[in-house]
């Protein structure tokens, strides 16, 4: 298993090798074989925590 990619269609990250396609990867739960990397952006986590101080900096400024 791979586990750096997922489905596109379902999500899951559970690949298997099929033998029929020549070896060519697809999804065990629903059988596409439409993937995309993992992505661990903590850009996104931090756009959040910047939206998160920023407000509440802003709540004090008002009060």
């Amino acid at each position: 298993m791979n586990t750096n990619k997922v489905c596109l269609n379902c999500g899951s990250s559970e690949l298997v090798s099929d033998r029929s396609l020549g070896g060519k990867m697809v999804c065990f739960k629903c059988g596409s074989s439409s993937f995309k990397n993992k992505s661990y952006s903590p850009l996104k986590n931090r756009k959040f925590i910047y939206f998160t101080i920023a407000l509440i900096i802003f709540m004090i400024v008002i009060f």
